[in-house]
């Protein structure tokens, strides 16, 4: 589903000044009804008052369940000034993000119709046809048999590492997260039964209180809920800055084209940040009774023959020594004592054998070696995406058969 889109729509380059790499919108905001600030205000010694360079800052425009951030960016470096929205497209159209649609055309359009037909003076020096994608968030759906093996789940993906994509933070129960703010693929991983919960809670107190946004709300989020029961999120932010350089366009439009071309797109974008991260959890086995069974399997893999024709366990005992030091230290602390050639070949031999590499990343916390049954059912199957009955939202900004257009 396409869970949060981030936009981009740069001026008409006429009403800029620039200076090298800095660039100014060169006409007064408030003529095109945008609201301003300032951030310094102070009198001169006649008693006027005089304020330092107005900006816009970020305000709310509200759709029918919720709102959408817009931003005038009238002072920039490197880029053209520009209006920035964000948004969930499946919050404005549905009220939740429980579940929903992958076309970006209709979430886009909807917000550009939103904010075209709220700002219609500043819409007519915008370079609409050159709005850009700056990131845009795509979520995979994955149903686990009981609501309580979520946060185990969770546990154990906390540990998985692959390459650049190390679990950074565990920023509060049911979230986990990969890599770091600035890296180009983002991944994370969370439930949503427990967050729309506590956010329906919330929504009900303004509802009680008379707000019918609110209560429009709270029936969306309700009908919502049972879906998200038992269900964990992959969620992947792909920035503008992995599109451009991996053959993707960033132009909005450009980018709608392509995924009616390609269907999988969200798909395909969403394996790029979560791929690697599952690989992990790939292997034969993920549970041993005994350190004789873990012996066993290296011996019986492992085993190599003398020129005489007897066999040697060198191999498969230096493993079994590798793993015992994994399982009493920990993958991090074991990857320090060596170097990293000796560290990887050491790896690779039980690797080769069928032992998960995610087994191993866990190994430290779990030193009987036991792994939860629901860790080989989660050697990751999607479940339905979307309920039998979904029915795709009807913007009033977008028109499949002739794009965006402005209601009267």
């Amino acid at each position: 589903m396409l869970d949060f889109l981030r936009l981009a729509i740069p001026i008409n380059p006429v009403f800029v000044r620039s200076f090298d790499n800095h660039h100014v919108f060169n006409g007064d905001i408030r003529d095109y009804g945008v609201p301003a600030a300032t951030r310094h205000v102070s009198k001169t010694d006649d008693g006027q008052t005089i304020t330092g360079d107005l900006y816009h800052p970020f305000e709310a425009l509200p759709s029918d369940y919720t709102d959408m951030a817009v931003k005038f960016y009238t002072n920039t470096m490197n880029t053209i000034p520009y209006v920035e929205l964000k948004a969930s497209p499946l919050k404005l159209l549905q009220g939740h993000n429980v579940f929903g649609f992958e076309s970006i055309e209709l979430g886009a359009f909807h917000m550009l119709g939103m904010f075209l037909e709220a700002f219609r003076k500043l819409a007519q020096i915008l370079d609409i046809e050159k709005t850009e994608v700056l990131c845009l968030d795509t979520t995979y759906l994955f149903r686990l048999p009981h609501q309580n093996m979520v946060q185990p789940v969770l546990d154990y993906m906390a540990n998985l590492a692959s390459g650049h994509r190390k679990a950074r933070e565990v920023k509060y129960n049911n979230y986990i997260s990969w890599g770091n703010d600035g890296a180009s693929v983002r991944p994370k991983a969370y439930g949503k039964f427990e967050e729309v919960k506590a956010q329906l809670n919330k929504i009900q107190k303004q509802a009680d209180k008379g707000c019918q946004r609110s209560r429009s709300l709270v029936i969306a989020m309700t009908n919502a809920l049972p879906f998200a029961n038992a269900v964990l999120r992959l969620e992947a932010r792909i920035t503008k800055t992995y599109l451009t350089k991996n053959g993707y366009p960033s132009n909005l439009f450009e980018l709608i084209k392509l995924q009616h071309e390609r269907p999988d797109l969200l798909l395909h974008l969403w394996r790029v940040a979560f791929d690697p991260i599952l690989n992990t959890m790939k292997g034969k086995y993920m549970n041993f009774s005994s350190d004789g069974e873990i012996l066993d399997l290296l011996r019986s893999e492992l085993v190599t023959y003398t020129k005489t024709g007897k066999p040697s366990y060198t191999k498969a005992n230096n493993a079994f020594k590798f793993y015992s030091l994994m399982r009493q230290v920990g993958w991090l602390r074991t990857k320090e004592l060596y170097n990293e050639r000796t560290f990887y070949h050491a790896l690779n031999s039980l690797l080769d054998v069928g032992i998960s590499k995610s087994h191993l990343q866990n190994l430290h916390k779990n030193p009987n070696g036991k792994v939860i049954p629901f860790v080989r059912m989660f050697e990751l199957k999607m479940c339905d995406q979307l309920p039998p009955d979904y029915q795709i939202p009807v913007s009033p900004y977008h028109n499949p058969n002739c794009g965006l257009y402005l209601v009267a």
